[in-house]
């Protein structure tokens, strides 16, 4: 009976303990961002909204409304969508990049001058030997033709030859023409994915300006949020503290003998002298009141800063942490200054 009564006394005590740290946890939190900033949004807002009346008032504020959306509907069909797309056609799809030229009719238009080259040869040099005719007609060489047309165009009466030797250049002139817009599609295709990802790039840029913007204006005006890179360097800061403290106070040199003046008082400052090593070596392997208290407030400054930050730190990282900060301030038992420091 009298155990079952100490232990739901014991129970109710705790309980009442927790309440009453709940309690005082909650009186000891800071305000809400709203009710900390309350002016910022009290004029804020009425300026934004007075400043947008004033816009949509003298351009009107549908065609203003228009013209951004239309803007903005561009710059991601140019830089965002078709280069994505692009990207995922030449990549993972069986077209792959769709040519600009027409390859079939370079094709035809190389049979074609290959053909009028030898029709040409079979009729002006008709005792020409026929592998020398098959060999020309097959490298479109037209240095006949060019030869033929120089001669000709002295004679007024040799015009059809002239003319027929000129509509064969143009065909060779066509299939130049062909075969460099074929290299360029080639050109083209070999860096099509550079060029997307070049066209991408003011996109990427302009997405990562209105990030750094939108973060000055919820952290530096608002403080909605620090950055997590200064969470921790915040945090190696007050662990650093908390190093160079138990580093310095980590087997200190003793104290330096004391003056003799005298025999009584030289045996008495022996006896001071025994009592002054025995604490040092006390005070060697464990803190002073003050470090102590020093020690704590590092502590809790770490101990603020997990739990105000705790969405930038895993459930891991926040558990072993805080049971390392629990160890070293000796809530698990008494620790030297040593042991403190193999712990941190």
């Amino acid at each position: 009976g009298m155990a079952d009564e100490v232990s739901s006394l014991l129970q109710s005590i705790e309980l009442n303990l927790d309440q009453q740290r709940q309690r005082r946890l909650n009186k000891l939190r800071p305000q809400s961002n709203l009710r900390r900033n309350w002016y910022m949004f009290a004029l804020g807002i009425p300026t934004a909204a007075y400043a947008t009346y004033h816009v949509c008032k003298e351009h009107g504020g549908y065609f203003l409304l228009k013209e951004v959306l239309a803007k903005i509907n561009e710059f991601c069909k140019e830089h965002i969508s078709e280069p994505c797309f692009s990207i995922y056609q030449e990549l993972f799809t069986r077209t792959g990049r769709i040519d600009v030229n027409d390859r079939k009719a370079r094709i035809d238009t190389i049979e074609s001058l290959k053909r009028m080259i030898r029709s040409w040869l079979d009729e002006t040099f008709a005792d020409m030997p026929e592998a020398e005719k098959i060999a020309m007609s097959n490298n479109m060489d037209i240095s006949l033709i060019e030869e033929l047309k120089e001669e000709s165009i002295k004679h007024i009466y040799e015009i059809n030859s002239v003319v027929r030797c000129s509509l064969i250049e143009m065909q060779f002139i066509k299939k130049e023409l062909l075969n460099a817009l074929v290299a360029m599609d080639e050109l083209m295709g070999s860096n099509e994915i550079n060029a997307r990802l070049a066209a991408m790039t003011p996109a990427v840029i302009l997405v990562i300006g209105i990030r750094k913007v939108f973060r000055f204006i919820f952290y530096a005006l608002f403080k909605f949020g620090a950055p997590k890179q200064e969470i921790y360097a915040s945090f190696r800061k007050t662990i650093l503290d908390i190093e160079r403290l138990l580093l310095m106070r980590d087997d200190p040199p003793p104290n330096p003998p004391s003056l003799s003046w005298g025999s009584t008082r030289h045996a008495r400052s022996g006896s001071v002298e025994a009592d002054d090593v025995e604490n040092n070596q006390h005070s060697r392997q464990t803190l002073s009141a003050a470090d102590l208290g020093m020690l704590l407030l590092h502590i809790h400054e770490c101990r603020s800063i997990l739990w105000e930050s705790r969405r930038r730190f895993n459930n891991d990282v926040l558990r072993n942490v805080s049971e390392d900060l629990a160890e070293i301030a000796g809530e698990r038992g008494p620790v030297s200054v040593r042991q403190q420091l193999q712990i941190l």
